[in-house]
């Protein structure tokens, strides 16, 4: 148009305000996805490219899944296109129930830690679940693979954290901040890294991640409070000898953190229930070699 055309704003020319986009996940009307017409669509789920869920506990009032690592527990706002675990579990239940309701979600888990998550199936059982969670009355158990040995191997770790503005989507340590309270212990103990479990008793972003870090024994892999090196069999066998032309994978190339269990109170019978995942392979994998090549 014209600058003539337009319309006068405090004497000049009024500026034509562009159509807002729409993420990817919205249906495109004309030619153009505008705002107004949007409405959200299921991101379809590629059965060869995503994994199939380890359903651990299903019934009327809420699912309890084992989740695989890479998976955000919802989509994330930079990244609307990518399949979330909601979308994995929601395909799920799909195939059984075409009328199946969207998951409602409970509780959250980082997009690099696997294990046990909980998900509601109504409104009702989603508010009882959420409400043990902020009571303090869910009890829950992660296995940490880290590095070095904490300083007592038993013990409960207290500190106080605040989100980090210098690194949007971290936690930092704060004196004035949020009280997080970790109890931990070392189940198996290896020359360089030990097999943690830690039982958070208050539930911050990235609580057992920081605790770790706290007792100077970061997470294997971890890109926020360690230095983010995967787990390679050359850092802890002893003679290892690496193809002429191969290039060494690693052991373990994510976070090695895995909610191993969870207990609640079921949100309909009130009775109290104990939901357990084992390791997933990959870590599973490399407690293995640590057990044969790296005993203490």
């Amino acid at each position: 148009m014209p600058e003539g055309d337009r319309g006068l704003l405090s004497g000049r020319p009024a500026r034509r305000r562009r159509a807002r986009r729409c993420p990817a996940w919205y249906p495109a009307t004309g030619n153009r996805r505008q705002a107004t017409d949007c409405k959200r669509v299921t991101r379809p789920v590629n059965k060869r490219r995503n994994p199939r869920l380890e359903i651990l506990h299903d019934d009327d009032s809420f699912c309890a899944v084992s989740k695989p690592a890479g998976y955000s527990t919802v989509s994330e706002r930079w990244d609307h296109d990518r399949i979330c675990l909601i979308d994995l579990l929601w395909s799920h239940w799909k195939q059984t129930d075409s009328a199946a309701p969207r998951p409602h979600v409970v509780h959250r888990l980082d997009k690099e830690t696997s294990g046990v998550i909980l998900f509601a199936r109504n409104a009702v059982a989603q508010s009882k679940l959420r409400n043990q969670f902020m009571e303090r009355e869910v009890k829950k158990s992660y296995g940490a693979l880290v590095k070095d040995l904490p300083d007592p191997p038993r013990g409960t770790s207290i500190f106080q954290v605040a989100e980090n503005p210098a690194r949007p989507g971290s936690m930092r340590f704060q004196s004035n901040g949020k009280e997080c309270i970790t109890e931990y212990q070392v189940m198996e103990a290896y020359r360089d890294h030990c097999w943690v479990e830690a039982r958070p008793r208050t539930g911050r972003t990235h609580q057992v991640r920081m605790a770790m870090a706290k007792l100077g024994t970061p997470c294997i892999c971890d890109p926020l409070y360690g230095d983010g090196q995967p787990l390679f069999l050359s850092s802890f066998k002893r003679g290892y000898r690496k193809g002429r032309d191969a290039e060494e994978r690693p052991l373990l190339g994510r976070l090695g953190l895995h909610a191993l269990s969870i207990t609640v109170r079921h949100p309909v019978t009130d009775d109290p229930m104990t939901i357990s995942s084992s390791p997933p392979k990959d870590l599973a994998a490399a407690l293995r070699q640590l057990r044969r090549w790296s005993r203490a």
